[in-house]
């Protein structure tokens, strides 16, 4: 039984951090950011921010996040109600509606940024620049690895 405990603790231990992650987003001041924005939508917004120089569309936000379209469509339609992002058709195809940030989601990107750049720091505060390096390299690989499974 403790090889089984053992073996399941790193996913655990993954849940655990997207949770306190979560958490830590939507105890943000009211102030710092649109009330109750997720973490989810922080970095949906972080992604449109440095994504500016191009089309990025809903199907980008799948692909880079992972999400199934049904959970990036109601991540957006929360982000449109807020007044963060417009969808806006593109002459080239009719289906097709690129996302860009509004004047008021540009205004609070730099929040935006500021808060993830905040609770990274917190996330990795005691690690040598070795340790990050090593961190990052073993999240790439997770990811990868999880990617293969869909």
């Amino acid at each position: 039984m403790e090889t089984l405990n053992h073996r399941a603790y790193q996913v655990t231990q993954l849940a655990c951090i997207v949770n306190q992650l979560h958490r830590m987003a939507m105890r943000m001041p009211p102030d710092a950011l649109p009330s109750g924005m997720t973490i989810s939508q922080l970095s949906t917004i972080g992604f449109l921010y440095f994504s500016q120089q191009g089309d990025v569309y809903q199907k980008d936000i799948e692909s880079f996040f992972k999400l199934r379209r049904s959970t990036v469509s109601s991540q957006l339609d929360t982000l449109e109600k807020k007044g963060l992002i417009q969808r806006v058709p593109v002459s080239h195809d009719a289906r097709l509606k690129k996302l860009v940030l509004t004047e008021e989601g540009l205004r609070i990107s730099g929040q935006v940024l500021l808060v993830l750049e905040q609770m990274n720091d917190f996330m990795i505060q005691g690690l040598s620049q070795e340790e990050m390096v090593v961190l990052t390299n073993l999240l790439r690989k997770i990811e990868q690895n999880l990617s293969r499974i869909g």
